[in-house]
């Protein structure tokens, strides 16, 4: 069978983790990258207009869950005899509730971004696991704290989650910190099921789009050297589907037009869903 350019995507919620985990690792040893952003946006939590949402009960367990086999991932996949791998969660609240959950069947040392000191002498390696709005002056403290002693992993920021009621400046100084970080792996939905942006350290930025030929698979619609996003990402998507891509607004717009061509949903990201589940 002749490879396709979609054989990058992952196949399963682990695959991707592990494929996360291990561009992480390759851009810090091989690229000296010290401030990695890791994003696995799932549909089911993750709206490309509002941020991170919990429709379904148990949706939240299940995203902790979802950080918990990313950090496992990583700490085994990072260079080193035993690395010490230190998670921190948004606020004493979760962090006590995960310890609690988890008790010691976990492979890395677990805290809240607001503890008295959240990062100890001996961390290795810190990931800071889903931050969200109410996080981000402790998020921004701590990354400055650790700059250039040790590596630091954003993984699922839901710092930019609805920006109502945020001021200018902060969104400006959110965007700004946001920008020093390199992306080693981005899964993003496009879009009501149009397809993806994806990107794999230290590969350019892709668009895929869903591929009406080849039902679950998908084409390659672009490729760059920078996050395509708002009118950039339209353009590409309207040029991919041969229509207007920018009738129903939002990220990669959602005509009625456009959503026909394409046809069926991303079947891999709902295998993303049943696999986190299991």
């Amino acid at each position: 069978m002749e490879p396709r350019d979609d054989d990058v995507l992952p196949d399963s919620l682990g695959d991707a983790l592990s494929k996360a985990s291990a561009a992480t690792c390759a851009a810090i040893a091989k690229g000296g990258v010290t401030r990695c952003l890791v994003e696995i946006l799932l549909p089911a939590f993750w709206d490309p207009a509002s941020g991170a949402v919990f429709s379904e009960e148990g949706d939240q367990q299940r995203f902790w869950k979802l950080t918990r086999r990313f950090i496992e991932d990583l700490a085994q996949a990072y260079p080193g005899d035993a690395p010490r791998v230190r998670a921190l969660y948004p606020d004493i609240g979760v962090a006590s509730m995960l310890k609690n959950q988890w008790q010691d069947d976990v492979g890395f040392q677990i805290a809240a971004v607001n503890d008295r000191e959240p990062v100890a002498e001996d961390d290795d390696l810190v990931v800071l696991a889903a931050p969200d709005p109410q996080s981000l002056d402790k998020v921004m403290q701590v990354v400055r704290t650790l700059e250039n002693q040790r590596p630091v992993v954003l993984f699922n920021p839901r710092l930019a989650s609805g920006d109502v009621g945020i001021g200018l400046n902060v969104r400006r100084m959110r965007d700004k910190f946001l920008g020093s970080f390199t992306t080693t792996y981005s899964l993003r939905p496009v879009g009501d099921d149009l397809g993806s942006v994806f990107r794999q350290w230290p590969e350019l930025w892709k668009v895929f789009v869903a591929d009406a030929d080849a039902p679950g698979r998908f084409r390659l619609a672009a490729e760059r050297g920078s996050r395509p996003a708002g009118d950039a990402l339209d353009a590409i998507l309207n040029e991919a589907m041969g229509g207007d891509a920018s009738g129903g607004g939002g990220e990669g717009g959602e005509g009625p037009g456009l959503l026909a061509q394409v046809g069926g949903t991303v079947a891999s990201l709902q295998r993303f869903m049943r696999s986190l589940s299991q």
